[in-house]
């Protein structure tokens, strides 16, 4: 795992993954605002690994470290917050298609 919660495809069957729509109840400060954040980080990834044998996911606890840099909260907060939602920090996020 990379110091920002980010796994690489040989890392990623150390920890449970999870479903992206799993996701859209999760709000930190507004409805679905966790989803879509995850959304996109999914899309960014999928298009820098385009092309490469590699396969980056976030973790939810990834998730939170960048929730909290890009809406200025402090960390622990936004973790207090996603835990009371008994998310798996350590789970990678998935595209659905991909989680059985």
């Amino acid at each position: 795992m990379q110091s920002d919660g980010h796994y690489l495809q040989g890392q990623e069957n150390m920890v449970d993954k999870i479903r992206v729509s799993d996701l859209k109840n999760v709000s930190v400060l507004f409805e679905g605002d966790i989803y879509d954040l995850a959304r996109l980080l999914l899309k960014i990834d999928d298009a820098k690994d385009k092309g490469t044998n590699t396969r980056s996911r976030y973790t939810i606890k990834g998730l939170a470290t960048n929730f909290a840099m890009l809406s200025r909260m402090d960390f622990a907060k936004v973790e207090k917050i996603l835990l009371q939602y008994d998310l798996p920090f350590g789970a990678t996020v998935e595209h659905d298609k991909d989680v059985k």
